[in-house]
């Protein structure tokens, strides 16, 4: 969750070459090693491939750019007749994005077998946020209205994102990642009576298309904001197509370890919000709760519930990771 950024100092020394940041993830050179920063200062399980889950839009030909306070801005997808020149970009993501394929094969040369590398993307549902809503952390009002305007167009652009991420996640799995996940961050924006079409629906289709290439590969899903039958309705499936599901801090994990744990392995879900104050011990002790919960069980990874923050203090995640490394049931 965000294991290589900016709170680290190395990794803003090699971020201000770049002006540009999406050149940044295309630059296989650095994008592998602020992805190896991480594992140089601590004692971590894997590699997260640093990239941007915009690079999908961008290369479908809505080009994004990052401006100073604001974030990422996408050019706007706002109507029904610009579907075909997405379905016409498809073909160019092997290409376009070779760049973050070369990341993964170069980080996964660079480290020794024990250590995993995770690559990702973003989710359907949350790409289309970004593309209908220039900013969906103020609301996604343009992304419901255009699905409620044009249901078939607003399917066709969920089912055109979703061909892409199974194209850009084969290729990253076949450049050497050993797992991936998908970030459906956006996916708490949801209304309930759309969650099925827009959310459940893509999110499955995405991990069984690339099961169906790399049938052995773990595929994990970040449904960020999804109720508890709605996680329930994802592990439970019939042929489900995931691995594991990583948790929001919101999730009870009490819960989640009883329901779905049986189904598929948890990741998350501690607040990265701790890992800002001064006092470790709050920390640390919703650290070992968590363990108690459910590193008892098969099937847990520890991860955060959300992003690492600029904020972050270094000698939290060194604390954080020597206490994963010793605790004992």
């Amino acid at each position: 969750m965000r294991q290589a950024g900016r709170y680290l100092p190395e990794y803003r020394k090699v971020r201000a070459n770049f002006p540009n940041f999406m050149e940044f993830c295309l630059n296989p050179a650095a994008a592998t090693e602020v992805t190896l920063q991480p594992l140089s200062r601590f004692k971590l399980d894997a590699a997260i491939i640093f990239a941007d889950i915009l690079t999908i839009p961008h290369v479908l030909g809505h080009p994004v750019t990052f401006t100073e306070g604001h974030g990422p801005r996408v050019t706007p997808f706002n109507s029904p007749h610009q579907l075909a020149g997405l379905q016409a970009h498809l073909a160019d993501i092997p290409n376009a994005l070779a760049p973050v394929f070369q990341t993964v094969k170069q980080t996964r040369a660079a480290l020794p077998e024990d250590k995993a590398v995770i690559g990702f993307c973003g989710g359907p549902f949350t790409l289309a946020c970004y593309m209908l809503d220039e900013k969906p952390s103020l609301g996604i009002a343009n992304t419901l209205a255009f699905a409620a305007a044009h249901p078939q167009s607003f399917t066709q652009l969920l089912s055109i994102l979703t061909q892409a991420c199974a194209s850009y996640l084969g290729g990253q799995i076949s450049a050497g990642a050993n797992a991936v996940q998908i970030f459906e961050s956006w996916a708490l924006a949801c209304p309930p009576p759309l969650w099925q079409q827009a959310v459940h629906q893509p999110l499955t289709a995405l991990a069984a298309a690339v099961r169906l290439q790399h049938p052995q590969t773990p595929i994990i899903a970040f449904p960020r904001g999804a109720s508890q039958p709605q996680l329930l309705a994802l592990a439970e499936q019939p042929q489900n197509p995931f691995a594991a599901l990583s948790l929001a801090t919101e999730v009870d994990l009490s819960w989640a370890s009883q329901k779905l744990q049986p189904h598929v392995a948890l990741q998350g879900n501690l607040d990265p919000l701790l890992l800002t104050q001064e006092d470790p011990a709050p920390m640390l002790a919703s650290l070992t709760a968590m363990l108690n919960t459910a590193a008892t069980n098969p099937g847990y990874v520890v991860n955060l519930g959300h992003g690492l923050t600029p904020q972050t203090l270094i000698p939290n995640v060194e604390k954080l990771v020597e206490a994963v490394r010793t605790w004992r049931a």
